[in-house]
């Protein structure tokens, strides 16, 4: 059973530019060659830039014969007595391709982001499950919403939380001072639990459009019972993908930012079973990850289709509002700022500047400069000889009587004991074994 639309096309909304072919129903090519269902419910156009996006505008854009989301046009082909599960499945193929091909979530997936660009991205990230997450909860006993309910394994404002409040640190000083005085949280805009910096403070302060219109979504159905059901659609949308696609992100950015165990990836880490520790000490498979990871997914799947249950009305809202999300995450991902320079990863550019660095510091090796070595080396020789077969014998007859009238005393009681008890044991034990290692550097170097 399929349903379908017979309105009559609404005007565009104020300042919306005309679309040039509103009434092309394009078909995409995924990679694997299949096409997925040709309908609007899409990537954002041209017409729309990201920084005047709007629900009226994003209607308008998907062909949509009124001013509400329940006018988005379905997808052709949908049978509707099928489970939500796949329905959200065939109903979203197309924007989520388009969403995983944008510029920013490239950028992101290939570890592109210098470590301050990709801390702001997951302070946005925050916002938007801060939000997400207190409607969830809110309507935690909603029988929808109740079956897939789990905050304890499926939350992630507390892991961006733990993961920037772990990044700052590596930043520049001047780059984290927070500024004076501090913001302060109100109902309208709750503020994190970590420090906010000017270029975090900005994200809460001047909220981008694209953020602003997610964000207001949202809470216009987490404020609504009646439109709390749909919140489904918001969470199947960013839970499934953190469990597919994030996975892959989380282990490239591992290396792209030089991180060990969890910490500063958390975000992309699901605590299954209460198995963090395998995972810290490395004890975890990719097998027995994927394995957790897929029993998650089908535990969620079968928790939309018990909370959905038959109703078909509710099948098409979820499917309109999955395909919503999927638009609004797209444009959020405009909000990233990929590198300019050339396209290297964050790692890649990191040790090339290392490099550069260390050639700096390291003298070119030449033959003057070796020459000069070998100089100095017989030198040290001859000033060595000179002082043990010359200088000492010669000294030492005149010295001797003073010596052992004045100074033995006071060296036999005093600083004999003191350099046996505390400077030989230090020089065998740490002093020399440094001195071993510099001079056999030295002899490397020379020869």
């Amino acid at each position: 059973m399929a349903v379908s639309d017979t309105k009559t096309k609404a005007s565009p909304p104020a300042g919306h530019p005309e679309l040039s072919s509103a009434s092309a129903t394009p078909t995409l090519e995924t990679p694997n060659g299949q096409q997925t269902p040709g309908f609007e419910p899409n990537a954002p156009a041209s017409v729309v830039p990201s920084n005047e996006v709007s629900i009226a505008a994003l209607l308008y854009e998907s062909g949509a014969d009124g001013r509400s989301v329940d006018d988005w046009p379905l997808p052709e082909g949908l049978d509707f007595s099928a489970p939500v599960s796949e329905l959200l499945r065939k109903g979203t193929q197309r924007a989520h391709v388009a969403a995983e091909h944008s510029a920013g979530a490239t950028a992101l997936t290939n570890g592109e982001l210098e470590l301050q660009e990709y801390i702001r991205w997951l302070a946005i990230l925050w916002r938007v499950y801060d939000a997400l997450e207190r409607g969830l909860d809110e309507h935690a006993t909603n029988s929808t919403l109740a079956p897939t309910y789990n905050a304890s394994l499926l939350a992630r404002a507390p892991e961006l939380a733990a993961d920037i409040s772990f990044l700052l640190p590596r930043l520049p000083s001047y780059v984290t001072k927070p500024t004076s005085p501090p913001l302060k949280s109100t109902p309208e805009l709750p503020l994190p639990p970590f420090k906010l910096p000017p270029f975090l403070e900005e994200v809460f302060v001047n909220t981008p459009a694209p953020l602003e219109v997610y964000l207001g979504r949202i809470r216009e159905l987490s404020g609504n019972a009646d439109l709390a059901p749909r919140l489904l659609a918001h969470a199947y949308v960013r839970y499934l993908g953190d469990l597919s696609g994030g996975q892959v992100i989380g282990a490239r950015l591992r290396k792209a930012y030089g991180l060990s165990g969890l910490d500063g990836r958390r975000f992309y880490y699901f605590d299954i079973h209460n198995d963090k520790s395998a995972a810290e000490t490395g004890d975890e498979t990719v097998g027995e990850r994927k394995k957790k990871l897929n029993e998650v997914k089908a535990w969620y799947r079968r928790g939309m289709d018990e909370g959905v249950g038959e109703d078909e009305k509710l099948k098409a809202a979820q499917v309109r509002e999955a395909n919503v999300a999927f638009v609004l995450n797209t444009h959020i991902f405009s909000l990233i700022n990929p590198p300019t320079d050339e396209k290297l990863r964050y790692f890649e550019r990191r040790d090339k500047e290392n490099e550069r660095r260390a050639a700096l510091e390291k003298p070119r090796k030449t033959w003057a400069r070796t020459l000069g070595q070998v100089l100095y080396f017989f030198l040290a020789v001859i000033f060595g000889l000179f002082i043990t077969q010359i200088a000492v014998p010669y000294v030492a007859p005149h010295i001797a009587p003073h010596y052992q009238k004045h100074a033995a005393p006071i060296v036999e009681s005093t600083i004999a004991p003191w350099w046996n008890e505390k400077v030989s044991p230090w020089w065998h034990n740490r002093a020399w074994p440094i001195l071993e290692h510099q001079m056999a550097k030295s002899r490397r170097s020379l020869f």
